[in-house]
């Protein structure tokens, strides 16, 4: 589907009132948000991931919950859950939050597993290599300015989806869906993805790390720039290597 101006701001509407409950929850749970909670956050991302591109692939029917918005409604109404009862266990048995959230999103990511086609691995290789020598870069950068764990991963997972993007469109024929990115794409080619999430990107990790009000706060803001930025990343990498 493609996205207008309109539904653009509808997502947004939805990810940022899904954000705010969900970090209503790790404030009333006192969730010590650390860079372990990353790895739980991210095999759920993935498992979204799954749903999306097998919804591409006719695997999975074409419905309200299998497309944006719908789909992270329906993620929302799983994860809030998991985390209130994962800020239990964490509270009352000391099992890590990152321990149930990784295993409650494994478990049925396994499930998907025999689902994965791999029609195009060279397609999937171009994606690693180029995310692999932005984050090269970045990493060699970051030894001078000293950007947090949390800062950087926001970062790269936008790299993630603009190596994605610029790959799935200059060298296999996919199109992209937004419209501010098509209108760039279309003036000055693909690689405008990474122009586009730099010019983005990198003021909205500054402005939460001199803004936010508290610690926790930031960190959670971080998080979700991560997940924001990783959940298209893997959805157009999974697309290309399934070949759909």
């Amino acid at each position: 589907m493609s996205y207008t101006l309109g539904s653009t701001a509808s997502l947004g509407i939805v990810l940022v009132a899904l954000t705010g409950v969900v970090y209503y929850f790790f404030k009333k749970l006192k969730i010590k948000l650390d860079s372990k909670i990353l790895i739980g956050l991210f095999f759920w991302v993935l498992l979204a991931a799954f749903v999306r591109v097998f919804e591409d692939a006719n695997i999975y029917p074409k419905n309200f919950f299998t497309v944006s918005p719908g789909i992270i409604i329906l993620f929302a109404g799983f994860f809030i859950p998991v985390l209130y009862f994962g800020g239990l266990l964490e509270k009352n048995r000391k099992i890590e939050m990152w321990k149930t959230l990784s295993v409650s999103a494994i478990v049925p990511i396994i499930f998907h597993l025999p689902f994965v086609r791999l029609a195009n691995m060279p397609g999937f290789l171009v994606v690693m290599s180029i995310f692999g020598a932005i984050v090269g870069v970045m990493y060699l950068t970051n030894r001078f300015i000293k950007t947090d764990n949390f800062s950087f991963l926001a970062i790269a997972a936008h790299m993630f989806d603009a190596s994605a993007t610029f790959t799935s469109i200059q060298f296999y024929g996919y199109s992209e869906q937004h419209v501010i990115p098509t209108f760039l794409i279309g003036i000055f080619g693909p690689w405008a993805m990474f122009l586009l999430k730099i010019v983005i990107i990198l003021p909205v990790v500054f402005a939460i790390n001199k803004y936010s009000e508290n610690e926790n706060l930031r960190k959670f803001l971080l998080i979700a720039t991560f997940a924001i930025g990783l959940a298209p990343a893997l959805r157009d990498t999974f697309r290309l290597l399934m070949g759909v």
